[in-house]
């Protein structure tokens, strides 16, 4: 190139001649880029492809299923976790000692009753409890048998523990000690048929012209046996079923009684009118009773000591039972893959909890010696059935 001061020829940036710098070579002109025509309308933009919904993509949908069996699983498990039982806080809990597991159901938790059903605890536990409640002072008219206890301690308050090995599950029932003060002997009819027994201590219940019902304290097994002897001698001797402890029947006029001894020298006395004598007119009442008492004791029997809607609920409760029996089986029979199964079996679960509850709350201490019979024979067939399952 020439050196634009003095004409040089040179190559470089520099001027060897002058020292002036080399002429910068200039940069070609981009071409103008033609102008855009105006566009009218909406803009057009670039299509994308649409994305599925995230309800509808396949790992979704396996998860929503995992979940689902999850809370099916859940929900049938929770039937044997129960909630925690902190022993610090039952009323009565200082007088008995702290159960093997502190999961469960809490029934009743007063001053008046304790009532717990313990999950989870093998025969050797609840074997070794029993022990520890007697250490606690519970031996006074103890009653023991293969899955149940019943015994005072000396203030009073009643022990009964149930046990089921086929669930493991241990029923503690703890109740206060009943309080007594001095009574006067009922008048009327009722009063008159019976002896007054030695012992005035104790409280009456449901008096009235057609019966009543008292607990007398202060009264040893032997004057119980006394006070039975002298109730035949006053003409309860019709239709009679005498055990140990207990002791029911009828007089020439229809009228029920039943005298039982239900422990720490404590008995009960219940005596009620014919029915037919509880429905009659005031003045009507004696000539019925005569008529209908020989019928009462051809035809009633020990069928009358059963209330119908007792025999009911006992019933029901078997029937139940043989259907969850039955249930079971089949569940256990199956591999895992009937979903139906596992909502069936958390719906048997919770009516099997409710109708085990409504069957111990039959017994509450007040039955007749015939119903108590049909209890206990209702449970000891139970008991087998549960059986095959176990």
């Amino acid at each position: 190139m020439k050196c634009s001061k003095c004409q040089t020829e040179f190559e470089g940036a520099v001027c060897p001649n002058c020292g002036a710098q080399a002429a910068q070579p200039q940069q070609p002109q981009q071409p103008q880029q033609p102008q855009q025509p105006a566009q009218y309308g909406p803009a057009v933009t670039e299509y994308k492809k649409k994305k599925k919904p995230v309800y509808k993509r396949a790992w979704f949908i396996i998860l929503v299923i995992i979940a689902a069996l999850t809370i099916i699983i859940s929900v049938t498990s929770a039937v044997g976790v129960g909630e925690k039982i902190v022993w610090s806080e039952m009323v009565m809990g200082e007088l008995l000692p702290e159960p093997p597991n502190n999961k469960g159901e809490i029934r009743e938790n007063s001053a008046e009753k304790l009532w717990l059903d313990i999950i989870k605890v093998s025969e050797s536990e609840y074997n070794a409890y029993l022990d520890e409640c007697r250490e606690k002072g519970f031996t006074i008219d103890e009653e023991a048998e293969y899955s149940s206890f019943e015994a005072f301690n000396e203030a009073g308050n009643k022990l009964k523990l149930y046990y089921s090995e086929s669930s493991q599950e241990l029923s503690i029932n703890l109740d206060a000690p009943m309080e007594f003060s001095d009574i006067a002997w009922p008048g009327g009819e009722a009063g008159g048929l019976l002896p007054v027994p030695k012992s005035l201590v104790g409280k009456i219940e449901n008096e009235s012209a057609s019966g009543f019902t008292a607990y007398i304290a202060n009264t040893p097994i032997g004057d119980f046996n006394a006070y039975v002897s002298a109730c035949a001698e006053k003409g309860f001797d019709a239709d009679y079923t005498k055990d140990d402890g207990s002791y029911s029947a009828k007089n020439a006029d229809g009228w029920s009684l039943t005298v039982e001894y239900i422990g720490f020298n404590t008995m009960s006395i219940k005596i009620s009118a014919p029915e037919e004598a509880q429905s009659a007119p005031a003045g009507e009442e004696s000539e019925p009773a005569e008529e209908a008492a020989p019928e009462q004791s051809d035809d009633s029997g020990s069928q009358t000591d059963i209330d119908p809607d007792f025999k009911a609920a006992v019933d029901s409760y078997e029937e139940f039972m043989n259907d969850y029996v039955d249930f079971m089986k089949k569940y256990k029979e199956s591999d895992g893959s009937d979903l139906s199964l596992l909502s069936d079996y958390a719906d048997m679960m919770s009516k099997y909890s409710q109708y085990a509850e409504d069957f111990k709350e039959l017994d509450d201490g007040s039955l007749t010696t015939a119903e108590a019979a049909y209890y206990l024979e209702v449970q000891s067939r139970v008991s087998q059935k549960l059986l095959e399952i176990a």
